[in-house]
Order: structure tokens, then sequence, then C-alpha cells
């Protein structure tokens, strides 16, 4: 494998989030609260004034860090889907444009997934589709941990409430999460709707297939182009339209196929086996961890879409013997393949 020809994406210390998007948003919700923005900002090394500011970036690790003091400080269950329903299309520049333009349910998801970068720096969203349903997945870019419920919560919140305000129409979306049924069941029922399942193996939305290229009101597509066209310009101004973690992700499922381990990705990066063991420990991950969850999502992927059974599955992913694929099947998920498929 060559080395990536670009540029290794962004990462929990870099300063790539403009403060006057999604973390001025999450600040203003506070101070409606009235909480005192001191304590708010307390070891974020942020500064009120910041917000005011378009050149002013902060890296995800302050952000993830305002998000856990809103937590402590607001202490209330509906903060993470009031922030969810003020975040799109939101203010951030072309891509929010774009996102109101928007004709379809697929083209309000493609957008979101390209432009993830400006509109949802800390969780990616990803999507396929087989000929019942739709599947919108949602997974963590930058390292976060005990601010992963809080972000699941918003995203999907956020997702319905744009997709509902621009259709006109309320749909009937599944939700499945990888935690527990949290207390406050109730914010869900009122922002996600009635059908909900934790404990599952991703953080997913599905919807029947027919509402994908449904064509929704108000669309403008000749005024969407030059908003796309913006958006683009606006992405070359990030430090990268990816994360690092979404870089090695995709590189690792795309070549799911072949002999992997950290020394091959790494060359393929351009750096040691070191610096990628420094900059997963950084991220709260490591190279196992993500190997296993390309093979885990490649595994319900071929399922759901391809209708694999579980011995095409195995071959697949090149396991020779079905009870290592049954034991590597059990770690990256808790249970057995047969349990699941």
């Amino acid at each position: 494998m060559s080395s990536l020809k670009k540029t290794l994406g962004y990462e929990i210390d870099s300063a790539s989030i403009p403060t006057h998007y999604q973390p001025a948003v999450l600040v203003e919700l506070a101070l409606s609260r009235e909480i005192d923005n001191r304590q708010l900002l307390r070891s974020t090394r942020i500064q009120l004034e910041d917000f005011e500011l378009a050149e002013k970036r902060i890296s995800p690790e302050q952000f993830l860090t305002l998000i856990s003091n809103c937590q402590k400080l607001v202490d209330a269950d509906d903060t993470s889907f009031l922030y969810g329903q003020r975040l799109w299309p939101g203010f951030f520049g072309a891509a929010s444009q774009a996102l109101q333009l928007v004709s379809s349910l697929r083209q309000a998801i493609e957008l979101l997934c390209e432009f993830h970068a400006i509109l949802s720096p800390l969780y990616t969203p990803r999507f396929y589709e087989n000929e019942e349903e739709l599947f919108l997945f949602w997974q963590d870019s930058t390292g976060s941990r005990t601010q992963q419920q809080f972000l699941i919560e918003a995203h999907m919140t956020a997702f319905i409430s744009l997709v509902a305000w621009l259709s006109k129409e309320k749909m009937p979306w599944s939700c499945e999460f990888t935690y527990p049924e949290p207390t406050y069941i109730e914010q869900y029922w009122v922002n996600l709707g009635q059908n909900l399942s934790f404990n599952q193996q991703m953080n997913c939305m599905r919807l029947p297939i027919q509402f994908l290229d449904k064509k929704w009101p108000n669309a403008s597509q000749l005024s969407i182009h030059g908003a796309i066209k913006e958006t683009h310009k606006q992405l070359l101004t990030l430090h990268s339209p990816q994360s690092f973690i979404d870089q090695l992700y995709d590189h690792i499922q795309s070549n799911i196929t072949k002999p992997l381990n950290l020394e091959i990705v790494s060359a393929a990066f351009g750096i040691s086996p070191a610096s990628m063991k420094r900059k997963l420990k950084k991220h709260n991950t490591s190279f196992q961890q993500q190997i296993d969850l390309a093979r885990k999502n490649t595994a319900i992927y071929l399922f759901q879409v391809k209708h694999f059974n579980n011995q095409q599955i195995a071959e697949y992913l090149r396991f020779n013997d079905m009870n290592n694929y049954r034991r590597a099947f059990k770690r990256w998920t808790g249970i057995s393949p047969y349990n699941l498929f």
C-alpha cells in the first residue's frame, strides 16, 4: 500500500472548530438557563468574547470540555435534545444554506455526510441502504467518552427535527443505541419517537426506503448548486475535511479483505507504528479497537444489505475457520453471530 496522498485529518487537539458555530449554539443555550459563563468556560481556555470572533477556532478537546461543563451545570435531562433542536440547519455558512435547499432526504443525508467536518465535527454520519430501509449511523470522530450519549441524543434529535421541518412530514424513524436505556426515556419519546432499541451494535437511525427519494416542498435546485460550490470552498478553509479517526476507519474498511496490521497501516499513513499508537491513545482508542469496529460494521452491512449468511461473511473477512470467526465476532459485539443474524 502506498502512503496516503493527503494531509492527516484533524485530531482531538487540533484547533479546527469555529467558536461561533456549534460551540456558540451550546453556550447560548446554557446562558439562557442562567448559567454563570465563568463556570461554563472553566478549563476550556475559551473567553466569552471568543464567540464573537469569526476567525477563532477551538479543538474538539476544548469543545468536549465545554459540553461536560454544560452537562454538569445545567443538570437537566433535556439539554442535549434542546441543543439538537437548535443545531441544523444552523448558521454555519454556505453548508447551512445548502441544507435548507435540499429536495429530498437522500440529498440531505449526502450533504450531511460530505460536509460533516463543518456540520458535525465531533460525530460522523455514515449511510447505506437496502431494498427496504435506509440506515444512518453515527460514529465518534475525535475520541469523546463521557460526552458520547449527549452527542448521540443531540445529533439524532437534530436530524429528525431538520427532516420534519424541511419535508413538512413526521416520519416513522426507528432509533438504535449502543448504551442502556436511560432513566429519562420520556425525552427520547418526545424528541425521537417511540420506536427505540438500546444495547444495540450501532447508534443508528432507520427509516422505510420509500421516504428516501420522496420530493420535498420548497426545494431550490437552482440555488443549491451555488451553495454547494461555496460549501466546497468553505471546506478548504478547514484543517481537513475528515478527522484522523475517520481517515483511519475509512482506510481499514476499504482494505478490510487484505492482511492488515499496525505496521502496514502506519506505513500507508506515512507515520511510524509508535506515532500511530500515540495518536490512537490520545483519542481514547487503539488499533485493535479500530480494526474490530470496521470488521463489525462490515459484517452488519453484509448481512443487512448483501444478505450474506455467517459463512459468507466469514469468508469475505478472510476467516478460514468458523470457530475463529465466531470468537472474533463475540469480541467485536459481545454476542454470538448466530444471535445477531
